[in-house]
């Protein structure tokens, strides 16, 4: 096999198990909180949100650290770092007595959080610049599939094994992303003419390109709104009547069947924008966003929240793929790499603050949350359809 293709499976599988062992603890941190020792409910839900969202914020703030110094020290040593630091911090996290040992924790995972833009970077660095999309599409699968497989799995695991052993677990899978990085990734001398040329757009350069500031606010609650459920849902789940020892596998259920449902909506709707404007698109995608999110408020029992959940994943899903398509299309080719950076950190940070925000909100009203979800889709909706952006359809790209 040639070097570039094992590089990209080496990377895939790493980018695989290590996002699949950071999800394994999103069903039971709430419930973890309360083990540590938080009894209130709202207080619990707002510092499960803090803990859910303090990684991926200090993550995007240091990414930009990160491929500095890969530029200059290469993809692999950093990775390795980034992967041993992973196993301490997680092996530590079983161990902890109080609630800021476990958010001290949280952020050091942050801090050395390169893993998912390193692995981009990995993935591309070797490939023939014809392969570029392959491993993008295959490095994004993988993250995408580890968000539907990991919350379950780590329900499952909480509910046999206890929370403090899904900690090990996790810290063991990426242990074995260390290994298969060293042992199979081939480094390569990271390419600085086209590090150089991307650090000439900055974001002032990006912002003053038509329809790109506004779509930047909409990858940010986009990604808000995907990423505000996961505090609440345990506590959603108990307030239905769902055993406590179901909770953590029930909840792990529902966030895996909403996440495979939108990658079968990034799917579809990535087709659809081949023959129909994707701006119109992500509009219906947004409008039924909104229909599939309010009743969620309302349902009494758990299926049909799982039904909602479901609904909810296939028609919003696919509304991030779309607004990087409207992105492609707003954007010169020669600045079009550097944008998607700036594209990708909005997403990263609305990501980052929905967990916290909802934590807050759920000291008005536990299920409150669905309703300002429902209402920030409604909104993105108008918007997008007053100003829907560029309307030309994807076409192949042009022969270099």
């Amino acid at each position: 096999m040639e070097a570039w293709k094992r590089n990209q499976y080496v990377t895939v599988a790493m980018v695989f198990v290590v996002f699949t062992g950071f999800a394994f603890v999103l069903p039971f941190l709430p419930l973890f909180v309360h083990e540590l020792g938080v009894e209130d409910e709202a207080t619990a839900a707002l510092w499960a949100g803090v803990l859910i969202g303090i990684a991926p914020l200090a993550a995007g703030l240091l990414a930009p650290v990160w491929g500095r110094l890969a530029d200059r020290r290469g993809y692999k040593p950093l990775t390795l770092r980034a992967l041993f630091i992973y196993v301490l911090l997680l092996a530590l996290s079983a161990r902890v007595t109080n609630v800021e040992q476990l958010f001290g924790l949280r952020l050091g995972i942050g801090l050395f959080g390169g893993i998912g833009p390193l692995g981009l970077a990995m993935a591309t660095a070797a490939a023939p610049r014809d392969q570029t999309g392959r491993a993008v599409g295959l490095v994004q699968a993988a993250q995408i599939l580890s968000a539907a497989i990991g919350p379950f799995a780590g329900g499952l695991l909480a509910d046999t094994i206890g929370f403090r052993g899904t900690f090990l677990v996790a810290a063991g899978i990426c242990a074995v992303a260390f290994v298969l990085v060293l042992c199979l990734y081939e480094e390569r001398s990271p390419s600085h003419e086209k590090h150089a040329a991307v650090k000439q757009t900055r974001l002032a350069d990006v912002l003053r390109l038509p329809h790109v500031a506004g779509l930047l606010a909409i990858l940010f609650l986009v990604s808000f709104i995907g990423r505000s459920f996961t505090p609440i849902l345990p506590l959603h789940l108990r307030e239905l009547g769902v055993a406590t020892t179901r909770l953590s596998l029930n909840t792990g259920l529902l966030i895996s069947v909403y996440s495979l449902a939108a990658a079968l909506s990034a799917a579809a709707f990535g087709r659809l924008s081949r023959r129909h404007p994707p701006a119109g698109l992500l509009a219906l995608s947004l409008v039924g966003g909104a229909v599939s999110v309010l009743p969620m408020a309302l349902v009494g029992r758990f299926p049909p929240l799982l039904a909602c959940a479901l609904l909810l994943g296939l028609a919003s899903g696919g509304a991030l793929t779309l607004c990087y398509t409207i992105g492609g299309l707003a954007v010169p080719g020669s600045e079009r790499g550097a944008a998607f950076g700036f594209f990708s950190g909005a997403a990263l940070f609305g990501g980052a603050v929905a967990p916290a925000t909802a934590g807050l909100l759920s000291h008005l009203a536990l299920r409150s949350i669905y309703w300002v979800n429902a209402l920030l889709f409604l909104l993105l909706a108008v918007v997008v359809a007053v100003r829907p952006g560029p309307e030309a359809r994807l076409r192949p790209a042009d022969p270099e």
